[in-house]
Parts: C-alpha cells; sequence; structure tokens
C-alpha cells in the first residue's frame, strides 16, 4: 500500500515582514527625539563608527567656517554703516527748556526727575549703539551729539528744571564716561580727524562750562585722550577763551 504524501506546513499568517532597514527613513523619529538622547545616540556611534566621528569633525569645522565668516561680514556692515544721532541732542534740549515750560515752579521741580531720566536715556542709547566696531562717522555723531548734550545741561540752569537737571549730573558721570569709551575705541587716525574741524574748541567750550556748573568733571580726561595725551588731563587755565555763546538750541552748533 503506497505511503500518503505528507502534509504541507501551513503558513504562518501571523508574520509580517520586516522592512529594509537601508530603506527606512528615521529622520522623522530622530526629530522627534530630545536634543539629549539625539547627542548621546550620536556619541555612542562616533566611538563604535569612525566614519560617523570624521563626519561630526568634518560638520563641527564647517560650522565654525560658516560663523567666523558671518562674524566677518556683519563687522565690515556694521564698520561701513554710520548712524545719525542728532535727534537725541534735540530730545534732550525740548525735554530740559519746553516740554514743561508752563509749570509752576513745584510741578518743574517734581518733573525734573523724569527729564533726568530722559537725558540719561538718550546717553545710554548712543551708549549701546555706538560700538567698538561702530564706523568713524557714528562715533563722530556720537561724541557731536553727546557735546550738544552736555551743553544743553549746562546753558539750561535759568529755571527749575535746568537747575535740577545741572545738579543731577554733579553726580552722574554717564555722558563724560560715554565719550571716553567711545574715543577710547577711536584709532588714533580717527581721534585726528574728529579734532581737524572745530570740535576741539567746541569741546574746549565745553569743558569751560561744565567746570562753572561742576558737572561732567571727566570731560578733561576725554580732550587730552583726543589729542594723544592719556592720563594727562590739561589744567583750565591752559584753555583758551572762547566765547560762550547763548542759551539757545544747540542742535545747530
Amino acid at each position: 500500500m503506497a505511503t500518503p504524501p505528507a502534509k504541507r506546513k501551513r503558513a504562518d499568517s501571523t508574520s509580517i515582514p520586516q522592512p529594509d532597514p537601508l530603506k527606512i527613513d528615521y529622520l522623522p523619529t530622530i526629530l522627534s527625539l530630545e536634543a539629549g538622547t539625539i547627542a548621546n545616540l550620536l556619541s555612542d556611534a562616533a566611538h563604535k563608527y569612525s566614519d560617523v566621528a570624521l563626519t561630526i569633525i568634518a560638520e563641527k569645522r564647517r560650522f565654525i567656517s560658516v560663523e567666523r565668516e558671518k562674524a566677518k561680514n556683519d563687522a565690515l556692515a556694521q564698520s561701513a554703516k554710520v548712524i545719525d544721532f542728532d535727534h537725541y541732542s534735540k530730545t534732550a534740549w525740548r525735554a530740559i527748556n519746553l516740554q514743561y515750560k508752563s509749570m509752576k515752579g513745584s510741578y518743574q521741580y517734581n518733573a525734573s526727575f523724569g527729564v533726568q531720566k530722559d537725558v540719561v536715556g538718550c546717553i545710554k542709547t548712543i551708549a549701546k549703539q555706538c560700538s567698538a566696531g561702530a564706523s568713524y562717522g557714528t562715533k563722530k555723531s556720537a561724541l557731536e551729539t553727546l557735546r550738544k548734550i552736555g551743553k544743553t545741561v549746562c546753558m539750561s540752569g535759568g529755571d527749575v528744571i535746568g537747575h535740577e537737571v545741572q545738579i543731577g549730573f554733579q553726580a552722574d558721570t554717564s555722558l563724560e564716561d560715554t565719550m571716553y569709551a567711545i574715543v577710547e575705541n577711536m584709532t588714533q587716525q580717527e581721534r585726528d580727524m574728529v579734532m581737524k574741524g572745530d570740535f576741539g574748541v567746541k569741546m574746549e567750550e565745553l569743558v569751560e562750562l561744565a567746570e562753572g556748573y561742576c558737572i561732567f568733571g571727566r570731560l578733561n580726561e576725554v580732550v587730552a585722550l583726543l589729542e594723544g595725551m592719556e592720563g594727562e588731563p590739561r589744567d583750565s587755565d591752559d584753555l583758551e577763551d572762547d566765547d560762550i555763546g547763548d542759551s539757545k538750541d544747540d542742535s545747530d552748533e
């Protein structure tokens, strides 16, 4: 009697075909992981596989190169850009001389503290925008604007607000400190250029005015640094006598 043929093994209907690992898109999964987890996985892979380590090193070098080029381009753009700060001198003049002019003395006194804060705010804004890498034009505009603000403070002591602002600047040195920092970041050629016009004469005038009100005590140091005599502020007796002028808006001088 013939032997019956063996039964064929039934296929497992529950088995799932496994995808080819080389054809899986892992990016969505990687992007869903936390940054720390990704860093740990890359670190482990770099220690196990030299090609991964080399790729990471190459990417790091590329990143550094890109950042250096970006910093270089930003510096070039900043050195070519000129910021005009003159409107801050007009803002300070209006705050001191016009904004509260119609008020009575007691109200002006109360308002003077806010005016002092506004003037110092103008100075701090200039300091922030006139960085060490700023263009010569930006630095020159900053110095000229700060000089105008200083003269406005000196010439505006005839009413309550102006007088109180002067008292405030007997202790506050932000104006001359900012000017000194700007000059310190200028090259000697830039300092010589800014002193070629009448800026030096106007600074001497401001020094004399400020001494009369005991304000802006470091202006001598600013002038000395501009003239290449760092650390050797001049005695006021050495300054030439200049016409003081009147107390009008100094924005056009």
